[in-house]
């Protein structure tokens, strides 16, 4: 894993330092009763020199072709359509309560960071997701969801986010109108800029 340390972020974040930046890339957004599309997603973290880092996301549709699993791409070359999703937040280890070991680590990965994140959608629902981050992996799980009166009827979410050859691989997993958790939306992203 190679990655530029940025020289005033906090030693809380060390275990998190790989995700700083400004990430893009393609993916697949599919749930029952929503057609499998594909999608841009545009992913910022930043840090202040604070213990925490903000977090913005936006999902959009891609106009035009996915690229291949395989093929190399260029983020900037993803042209994004409407936007599906916005949220910001923000995310900090947290040594409250023993952080799990992340499924399929290697032996050898470091012990395992605890982690809570909060996450505001611009669609009316509110998130508090605690986990932890391993090595090069996060895995974390909604706690909490406040909804307003018009937000959809949401009800639980996980993600895991992960490094793998200097991208990071993310899966969404969604319960939502009745149905139980599963998939709602796979992909992978690159850094576009380095992080403040």
């Amino acid at each position: 894993m190679s990655f530029e340390l940025p020289y005033d972020l906090s030693p809380d974040l060390y275990p998190l330092a790989w995700l700083v930046g400004t990430w893009r890339g393609p993916g697949v957004l599919a749930y029952p009763d929503i057609p499998e599309r594909p999608i841009v997603v545009d992913v910022e973290l930043t840090h202040d020199g604070g213990p925490y880092l903000a977090y913005t996301s936006t999902i959009s549709l891609l106009e035009g072709a996915l690229p291949d699993r395989e093929q190399q791409f260029d983020p900037a070359a993803l042209e994004a359509g409407a936007i599906w999703s916005r949220e910001s937040g923000f995310w900090r280890p947290s040594s409250a309560g023993e952080a799990l070991p992340v499924a399929g680590a290697p032996a050898d990965a470091p012990s395992p960071s605890g982690l809570e994140v909060i996450v505001a959608e611009a669609s009316g629902a509110a998130w508090l997701f605690t986990g932890s981050a391993q090595g090069p992996r996060v895995d974390i799980a909604s706690q909490h969801v406040g909804r307003t009166a018009t937000a959809a009827d949401v009800v639980a979410q996980r993600r895991m986010y992960g490094w793998v050859r200097g991208e990071i691989f993310f899966s969404i997993e969604l319960a939502a109108f009745g149905h139980e958790l599963q998939s709602y939306a796979t992909g992978r992203l690159t850094r576009s800029a380095p992080g403040a």
